[in-house]
């Protein structure tokens, strides 16, 4: 009974997984001319938002989780938008922009042993760390003690996960900034970054968690 458990766990992680690939993929990469400016956008407004989180005052780690070390174009056109934002906000200063690697070895529901340890560890020091990458269907204790245990605040732009909510209701995530489940149509006029974010994205915070289910 518990391996069947287990299996239908991991085969609705996987599934997790492959529906916010295929989100993505339908919301933004679906022309011909493969466009990164709509990611631009969500690395833009979540500079934003996080410098509202630190009332435009502090710094900020940038963390972007890549997969056996290589940073995916997604993630750089995140980090060309939030430097462009930061740019414009003086109070706001980024300390540093970093790698956190990861193997897709193991349980995917799960982040790697010792990856939310390396994760509060790169924000040490800084008023926010924006984590940007894959959030885990559960955490374990020794995750939560990890994250529990940095000074910093943390952000983290991601696709939807069961895990968020519970982490956002605790105070251990201060901002999260997750695609939409049902976004909003496309306007038929000519929408600004802003109104496409708002439509396709969401700012869940603790005392303003929005649609997450």
């Amino acid at each position: 009974m518990n391996d069947k458990k287990n299996t239908l766990l991991a085969v609705g992680a996987v599934g997790a997984i492959l529906g916010s690939l295929a989100f993505l993929y339908f919301t933004q990469f679906r022309h011909p001319t493969l466009s990164l400016k709509p990611l631009e956008s969500l690395g833009y407004v979540s500079a934003e938002e996080t410098a509202k989180l630190l009332n435009q005052q502090g710094s900020v780690v940038l963390v972007c989780e890549s997969e056996e070390g290589t940073r995916s174009p997604n993630s750089e056109a995140q980090v060309k938008g939030f430097n462009a934002a930061l740019a414009k906000l003086p109070g706001v200063t980024l300390k540093t922009t970093q790698d956190l690697k990861r193997s897709m070895d193991g349980d995917p529901r799960q982040w790697p042993a010792g990856h939310a340890e390396q994760l509060a560890k790169l924000g040490a020091g800084a008023g926010a760390v924006v984590f940007i990458g894959g959030m885990p269907q559960e955490f374990t204790k020794a995750d939560l003690a990890a994250l529990q245990g940095s000074k910093c605040k943390f952000v983290v732009v991601t696709a939807q996960a069961p895990s968020l909510k519970p982490l956002l209701q605790q105070g251990i995530i201060h901002l999260a900034i997750v695609n939409r489940l049902k976004p909003q149509p496309a306007p038929s006029r000519t929408e600004t970054p802003r109104q496409w974010f708002d439509r396709v994205y969401l700012v869940a915070k603790p005392d303003a968690l929005g649609e997450l289910p």
